[in-house]
């Protein structure tokens, strides 16, 4: 007996059943087939397209990944330099054989570009993903030679392309399309739902970035729907350093020597605390006190 079979026989033994009684199988046969869906959150329902893109970079930055959305797939291999540079790191990346990663201009970039799966020794990992999800943020991976899940935990830096078309607003819209997608006998081995970079605070409550995988997510949607204005009017692309500090003069507006600063305030001196009055009868009871312990024999001495 091998040890699954052990646990299954064990929890069997426990619940009084042989595992071969129609009625349970029939409830098993049935939820299976029938897929049931779970609650649905509020905040996802009856959106437009538009507001569930808002609403996927909203949950998504509120996780601590960024985003850069860019109108066309020719735009990703920049939109991902402008996050390595932003970040100082090298231009240098690993991706699977996904055919939306194979088809992009990278040689427009000055990037470095391998494919394969990773072992550990790369900085950077770039995936597609078969599905975003507006209500958390999250992004849909499947697993396989396409997009090597070990893109998704080993580089220290995950970059994902996700479009605008692929975004569900729920899990189960999501797990849908993947069961359309792949049916029942054609499931990939692993479906990672990934919301944010790897973070934990196991100990003393104190947050942990990269705990468990990539210290950052960067997130590029491709919308063709983008206000291209709105995208040019942006800053610094998503993932930069921030802006330098903007240095101000002191002076006011108006004119004004630069001596003119507010004098600090003299420090005050702490009052000392008036030690309390002695009650009347205190007297008598230190003299008794004195008798019983004399200033050569403490009382810390000849207590027990």
């Amino acid at each position: 007996m091998t040890p699954r079979e052990q646990v299954m026989a064990t929890i069997r033994r426990s619940l009084g059943v042989t595992g071969e009684e129609r009625p349970r199988r029939k409830i098993v046969e049935d939820r299976l087939a029938g897929r049931p869906r779970g609650l649905l959150p509020a905040r996802a329902q009856g959106k437009s397209k538009a507001e569930l893109v808002a609403l996927f970079v909203e949950m998504a930055e509120a996780s601590a990944a960024t985003v850069a959305t860019v109108r066309s797939a020719d735009e990703v291999p920049a939109a991902v330099a402008d996050f390595l540079r932003g970040r100082n790191l090298a231009l240098r990346l690993k991706r699977g054989d996904d055919p939306r990663l194979s088809g992009l201009p990278w040689d427009r970039s000055a990037i470095e570009v391998a494919t394969g799966r990773s072992y550990g020794d790369d900085e950077t990992g770039v995936s597609a993903a078969f599905a975003g999800v507006a209500e958390t943020g999250t992004l849909v991976l499947l697993s396989g030679p396409e997009n090597p899940t070990t893109l998704n935990f080993l580089p220290d830096n995950h970059v994902v392309v996700v479009d605008a078309a692929d975004l569900s607003a729920t899990y189960e819209d999501a797990w849908s399309r993947v069961r359309d997608r792949h049916g029942d006998s054609g499931m990939p081995r692993a479906v990672n739902w990934i919301t944010g970079p790897s973070r934990s605070a196991d100990i003393e409550q104190i947050l942990l970035m990269g705990a468990h995988g990539p210290r950052r997510l960067h997130i590029v949607l491709i919308d063709p729907s983008a206000d291209a204005a709105a995208l040019a009017a942006e800053a610094a692309p998503a993932g930069s350093t921030p802006s330098p500090a903007e240095i101000r003069s002191t002076i006011a507006a108006g004119g004004g020597d630069r001596n003119d600063k507010p004098k600090p305030e003299p420090s005050k001196t702490p009052e000392k605390e008036k030690e309390p009055e002695a009650e009347e009868g205190d007297g008598e009871l230190d003299e008794e006190l004195e008798e019983s312990f004399p200033a050569s024999d403490p009382p810390s001495r000849t207590q027990p």
